[in-house]
């Protein structure tokens, strides 16, 4: 059975965050934006399962690499087969049905994202004296949302996310992602939540690891981004609370998605 959520900090599983259906997340309000017939049947209604992509299970371990080694030994079971077939790996999955299991080559693959990682002095040092899948729960335009950020170091006021891409992580390159995936709203919705908890400002940072390249790079949010970060979130929940309202799940009307045309700042070492 999987805990509640409750108003302010969680000590939760990340299973337990994803569990709960009472509140809202970032990815609640991209799938609103992006279609509100679609939130409504996945989100309310509950009408697809999530699907087991092999990606995230790498995604996860190398957060886990970087952010919480010490939970490997309970969370991950690694197979020493070359691929996840055959009657070892099905007695191998059996065994260990309850965590995530890795193949060899995913196991080497995620240890060389997490090696680009280590190489980066500044990426490193943004992951000290602070907390580790840091939950928190709060009411934002009377909605109430879940966020649970990646990294967060209260007292210097900042929260890292990890992304690990199969793209370039170069500004240019980054900057389409960030487009792609609204990762713009993310930043926003993150650091609205700890500041209201906390009551202080909070910037954003993202430790981005290409998989394709095996390098790493920090961008800062800059202010304009964050600024249309916060515009969609605010659009994203005026637009859930007028269809619970209404009933009617659909966009108040069509507008062309707002093109960021500013720059990110590679931190500095």
């Amino acid at each position: 059975m999987s805990k509640k959520l409750v108003p302010g900090i969680n000590h939760i599983t990340n299973a337990d965050y994803h569990a709960d259906k009472t509140r809202l997340s970032s990815s609640g309000l991209k799938k609103i934006l992006d279609s509100p017939k679609l939130f409504h049947e996945e989100v309310i209604l509950r009408k697809s399962e999530q699907k087991h992509i092999a990606a995230f299970d790498e995604g996860s371990y190398v957060h886990s690499l970087i952010l919480e080694p010490e939970a490997i030994a309970k969370e991950y079971a690694f197979f020493d087969g070359m691929r996840k077939a055959g009657k070892d790996w099905e007695a191998f999955k059996k065994m260990h049905e309850n965590k995530i299991k890795l193949s060899k080559p995913q196991k080497m693959r995620c240890k060389s994202y997490h090696n680009a990682f280590k190489k980066n002095k500044a990426a490193v040092a943004l992951v000290v004296d602070g907390f580790a899948e840091h939950t928190i729960c709060e009411d934002l335009l009377d909605v109430p949302i879940k966020v649970r950020t990646d990294y967060i170091n209260v007292e210097k006021g900042y929260i890292a996310d990890v992304k690990t891409s199969g793209f370039p992580v170069d500004k240019d390159s980054f900057r389409q992602t960030i487009n792609q995936y609204s990762y713009d709203l993310s930043a926003a919705m993150y650091c609205m939540a700890a500041e209201q908890y906390y009551k202080k400002p909070f910037d954003f940072y993202f430790i981005c690891i290409s998989k394709k390249e095996l390098n790493c790079e920090v961008f800062k949010v800059s202010q304009d981004t964050m600024r249309k970060g916060r515009s969609e979130v605010t659009k994203a929940l005026e637009l859930y609370k007028h269809c619970l309202k209404t009933g009617e799940w659909k966009s108040l009307h069509q507008e062309q998605p707002m093109e960021y045309e500013g720059d990110y700042e590679i931190l500095e070492i």
